[in-house]
């Protein structure tokens, strides 16, 4: 069922910080505004503050864990058809069918491609993301180191200093 809640936002609770920022990464990639959440509790109070486009919670949180948080979030005044994803490494029949019973519209397991995630989305969205993930956009972009400058007395005094320390 197509959704129009009026915003770009999704809602991404994960409490690990390598999960949450690769999400983040691939979802403004894609023109998405992600609120990022550290457990179920923070993601319940971004969902009583806006109506996100979409959900996705981490099974396994401090505080609230993602069927918990799931079921708040779904009774919440404007949820009734915003997609909630929940995503576990414990992808078993069980599983899926208490996230079923939470009240989650799909139950995506890690580890995951971007490539299945944006799919995923996609597909809850009824708005498929079929462009390609960019390559550049699976890399930590990386600032540009400044080139030394040979002969400068801080640079010189800097190389000597390490060097010395190398040494020991």
């Amino acid at each position: 069922m197509p959704i129009d809640a009026g915003t770009n936002d999704v809602i991404v609770a994960d409490n690990d910080y390598i999960i949450r920022n690769i999400l983040r990464s691939l979802l403004e990639g894609k023109g998405f505004t992600v609120l990022s959440a550290i457990d179920g509790l923070e993601a319940v109070d971004y969902a009583t503050r806006t109506i996100a486009r979409l959900v996705i919670l981490d099974l396994r949180m401090p505080k609230l864990d993602g069927f918990a948080a799931c079921s708040q979030i779904r009774r919440l005044p404007g949820y009734a058809n915003v997609p909630i994803a929940i995503l576990s490494a414990f992808p078993g029949t069980e599983t899926r069918e208490a996230a079923k019973n939470a009240g989650a519209t799909t139950f995506l397991s890690k580890p995951f491609t971007p490539i299945e995630l944006l799919r995923a989305i996609g597909e809850m969205l009824t708005a498929p993301l079929t462009a390609p993930v960019p390559s550049a956009m699976l890399v930590w972009p990386r600032r540009r180191e400044p080139s030394p400058l040979y002969g400068d007395p801080v640079e010189l005094s800097e190389g000597r200093r390490v060097l010395n320390i190398c040494r020991r």
